[in-house]
């Protein structure tokens, strides 16, 4: 079990809908003693008992907004109360279809399917918000040389290449008043010769771009690489009059991913990303990584 080899307490819900196996994972969590943190909804009865004991809060697709609606316009407090309003009601009041579904869902209806969550993607993204504001072109390249490196491990990851690589940033050209706030995107793309999922390879079509729509003076907030046209990496042909190293450059690609897999935080790293990066993300609220990184095991006194 999880908890055997890890020693992480995981809860079970089972139930005849997604919606539903999702409270009854959430109850399960709530009362680990009465349920040994498995609970299986598979009686009309016991589906009321656990509806009644979930609020409206706390079922999954309501969100926030939508809570204080059901409470305040409908005097609906837990999910029993939800599940016996109609599909007309929910299709006016809900969110159309989506209010729909979580209706036919709480009574048991399988509206909404398990989906594959390894699903090829056709399109593949990386992009973040500086932590402080940038205005030259040196921290943009290195942001730009990161995200497609970020990017480039995804698409090795389900064993794809790309054909297209696009760049875009995100400035505010008020250049006076700090909290001023008028975002502008600008964006380029280019077509690779052939398709590659060679990090340097991609490093090399990425950065040159950013110089197409760089302005001098603007501030800078946001940078993404966007990889499209994904093909297959199998379908890649080598060229026969490169040496074997170079045909055979995705073995150096795959060391270097499981390194920086197993040791986390960009063990290795291309010279173009940069050393210090001091645009990164803040994330000062991120939650601790009590599981994964050493530095930030609790500490019992």
């Amino acid at each position: 079990t999880v908890e055997q080899w890890t020693g992480i307490y995981v809860s079970v819900g089972v139930a005849p809908t997604k919606v539903l196996s999702k409270v009854a994972n959430r109850l399960s969590k709530k009362n680990k003693k009465e349920t040994n943190c498995v609970m299986v909804l598979d009686s009309e009865e016991k589906i009321k008992e656990a509806l009644l004991n979930t609020a409206v809060t706390e079922i999954w697709g309501v969100g926030y907004r939508y809570a204080v609606k059901l409470k305040e316009m409908f005097s609906i407090n837990n999910a029993w109360q939800l599940s016996r309003m109609s599909t007309e009601w929910a299709r006016k009041n809900l969110g159309g279809i989506a209010g729909v579904r979580l209706i036919k869902e709480l009574n048991g209806e399988s509206c909404v399917e398990m989906k594959d969550p390894l699903k090829t993607k056709k399109m593949i993204a990386t992009t973040r918000m500086f932590g402080i504001p940038v205005y030259d072109i040196d921290p943009l390249k290195e942001a730009i040389s990161t995200y497609t490196s970020r990017a480039a491990e995804k698409l090795r990851r389900q064993y794809s290449a790309a054909a297209f690589i696009s760049i875009f940033v995100v400035t505010n050209e008020q250049k006076s008043g700090y909290y001023a706030y008028s975002p502008q995107t600008s964006s380029t793309y280019i077509r690779l010769p052939k398709p590659t999922a060679y990090t340097n390879e991609l490093i090399k079509y990425a950065v040159p771009l950013l110089d197409k729509i760089y302005t001098p003076g603007l501030k800078y907030l946001k940078a993404g690489v966007i990889l499209s046209g994904l093909v297959p990496d199998t379908s890649i042909q080598g060229n026969l009059f490169l040496s074997d190293m170079k045909n055979n450059a995705r073995r150096i690609m795959d060391t270097i991913d499981n390194i920086n897999f197993s040791q986390r935080d960009d063990v290795l790293k291309f010279a173009a990303s940069g050393t210090k990066r001091n645009w990164k993300m803040r994330q000062e609220m991120r939650s601790p990584r009590y599981t994964t990184r050493w530095n930030e095991l609790c500490k019992v006194h």
